[in-house]
């Protein structure tokens, strides 16, 4: 069966892919896009109200007015969720020093002078009214005090003047587009305390109820486990957070090239769902356990995904367990590649800008790889031997993976 066969998504996953990718190469005016899309449907429109004959003629076209829709479709929803083209963006606003209130988007960052806080712009105000404002900054401070209280899902009014990110003179990374991709364009100091003022959470703040979850999770393995270094490890495994790794344990992996089984990936969400399988097994004896036994793993699975911190490979995984188990459930199997191509559609649709992030190139090309590869790999010669048969299996998967990821790995390490 052929590729194309197993995975129609593909029909629609790339033309879209490649409208977000001209895009970004080609940024436009949104209405130029949008007559063209109009003109398009209004061809097709057109056509479909000729004679049989002449239709029949023109049927060749249809799959490029197919391929150019969903193009030029990719192009304008991209255009649409670009941040720099709302209305309330902080970017077209004037800058000066004014309240703004902001919401914490993850745990600070230590650097090596002090602490990076990501957060999210809210609303704004002049001392005269307020008014919503949309957008994400970057905010320095050197105080321990302020990056305690700044917990993901806290709200705050901050006093600053927000400055455009710029890249470095004579750098050849593009690091203000880098940070634009995560939704960051801005960034600020906050070089005393009472520059911020932090409101109380509220119960029904969804990332801060997953903080305290995973912080809650974090003490009672360092309880457990009293060795820092084994702390550490324990927490990246479960929870992601590689605040507590080791640096020099964390380069051993780098330079093993086992640095994947720290970050959470498939391997770990197949872990959790098959453990959540095995133990809901007494589910059989009731009616309907095959959805009810489907339903509570799957949510647990993506439970784990959003505790884990939602990265690109957590969700790829996440998307296609779901799709192959809905599949089984609905008695229409998926097969690999037609998950892959839901899972980066629906990424895609959440959010253009994932086609651009390192994670979800190298997740998903690794998933291509073992999909399209190992078979034939696997297949090379003929052993016998059940022990050197799981060493080449696993070394066939190994390869396969490498090469889905070698030109992002090329492109990005050299």
């Amino acid at each position: 069966m052929s590729f194309r066969m197993q995975a129609p998504v593909f029909r629609l996953l790339l033309p879209f892919a490649a409208g977000i990718f001209l895009y970004d190469v080609f940024p436009k005016e949104n209405s130029q896009v949008l007559y063209g899309l109009a003109g398009l449907f209004t061809v097709v429109g057109v056509v479909q109200l000729l004679p049989l004959s002449w239709r029949w003629k023109l049927s060749g076209l249809n799959g490029i007015f197919f391929l150019s829709i969903l193009l030029l479709t990719g192009f304008c929803y991209a255009a649409l969720r670009d941040l720099r083209n709302e209305f309330d963006w902080v970017g077209q606003k004037e800058f000066s020093k004014q309240y703004y209130l902001v919401q914490i988007r993850e745990e600070p960052k230590r650097t090596s002078s002090g602490w990076k806080i990501t957060a999210d712009l809210l609303a704004r105000n002049d001392s005269i009214n307020t008014e919503r404002i949309s957008g994400g900054l970057f905010l320095y401070t050197k105080e321990d005090s302020v990056a305690q209280q700044a917990s993901p899902g806290t709200e705050a009014w901050i006093q600053v003047k927000p400055r455009p990110i710029v890249n470095k003179a004579n750098s050849s990374f593009d690091y203000a587009r880098y940070c634009r991709l995560q939704k960051i364009t801005h960034q600020a100091y906050l070089s005393a305390p009472n520059q911020i003022q932090f409101l109380t959470p509220s119960k029904n703040n969804l990332p801060s109820l997953l903080h305290q979850t995973r912080t809650y999770i974090r003490t009672i393995l360092y309880k457990c486990l009293r060795d820092s270094l084994h702390g550490g490890l324990a927490t990246a495994l479960f929870v992601g957070w590689k605040g507590g790794l080791d640096p020099e344990l964390k380069q051993h992996y780098t330079r093993t090239g086992t640095i994947h089984i720290i970050a959470i990936s498939g391997l770990h969400i197949s872990l959790v769902f098959e453990m959540i399988w095995r133990l809901l097994f007494f589910l059989v004896y009731l009616r309907g356990r095959n959805v009810l036994r489907t339903s509570i793993t799957l949510l647990v699975v993506w439970g784990f995904c959003f505790l884990a911190g939602g990265e690109a490979s957590v969700l790829r995984a996440g998307i296609m367990f779901t799709a192959v188990q809905l599949g089984r459930g609905l008695e229409r199997p998926v097969s690999g590649q037609q998950a892959l191509g839901l899972s980066l559609l629906t990424l895609l649709i959440a959010d253009p800008d994932w086609l651009f992030d390192p994670g979800c190139q190298l997740s998903h090309g690794a998933v291509a790889g073992i999909l399209l590869l190992h078979p034939i790999f696997s297949s090379v010669g003929k052993i016998e031997n059940p022990m050197l048969k799981n060493i080449w299996d696993s070394s066939c998967m190994t390869l396969a993976a490498t090469i889905g990821t070698l030109p992002f790995t090329v492109y990005y390490f050299q």
